[in-house]
């Protein structure tokens, strides 16, 4: 092949190469651009995506179920039960042992421990992956209310079985000192009848 009829040849090639290319360009000029300008900007996530936990505390009665069904043992909890109230110390879950394998979520007799969609969890400084999934610390403000009705309850039924206590045991004295006084004055009436007789004796 001559050289005249390669370099024909080529010519050919890189038009046809060029047009084949501007077609892909072109189909795609007009269209909407598909690039996410993240973090601004997120693609959908769905439902059942197993990212960042997060808690409903309010329904939480720390059993501990989450925490014996993790494998590598990264839940750790702390709560100070009042009777039926919680006090919350901590509730963290360590995401460096972490490997989402939802194990934590099934368990759960309340339903209160969920994996949401939040996947972006990035820091210069590793103590922040262990990371606590409290809303609030201490006791929430509708359990020390119920607690507070609880004590009064309980006071008021202390209060109700003391005085139901002591009538009982006023009404066993009257009944005592009653039987005591019967006693006395039958034990009194042979005596009487013992002077009489030695008055009605002596007049005789």
């Amino acid at each position: 092949m001559s050289a005249a009829a390669n370099y024909v040849k080529n010519v050919v090639h890189s038009l046809k190469s060029t047009m084949i290319g501007m077609s892909i360009t072109g189909k795609y000029l007009l269209r909407k651009p598909i690039t996410v300008q993240y973090p601004d900007e997120r693609l959908p996530i769905p439902n059942r995506y197993r990212g960042i936990h997060y808690l409903e505390q309010e329904k939480c009665i720390n059993c501990l179920a989450c925490a014996r069904a993790c494998p590598i043992d990264c839940i750790e909890m702390d709560a100070v039960r009042h009777g039926k109230e919680l006090e919350w110390v901590s509730f963290t879950l360590d995401y460096q042992k972490c490997m989402f394998c939802e194990l934590c979520v099934y368990p759960c007799p309340k339903d209160c421990i969920h994996m949401g969609t939040e996947f972006a969890f990035v820091s210069y400084d590793r103590s922040e992956f262990n990371h606590d999934l409290l809303s609030f610390k201490g006791m929430a403000r509708e359990a020390k209310v119920r607690m507070i009705e609880a004590e009064k309850k309980k006071k008021a039924k202390e209060e109700a079985k003391k005085a139901k206590e002591a009538a009982a045991a006023a009404a066993k004295a009257a009944a005592e000192s009653a039987e005591s006084a019967s006693k006395s004055a039958d034990d009194a009436a042979p005596a009487d009848d013992a002077e009489k007789k030695e008055e009605g004796g002596a007049e005789g």
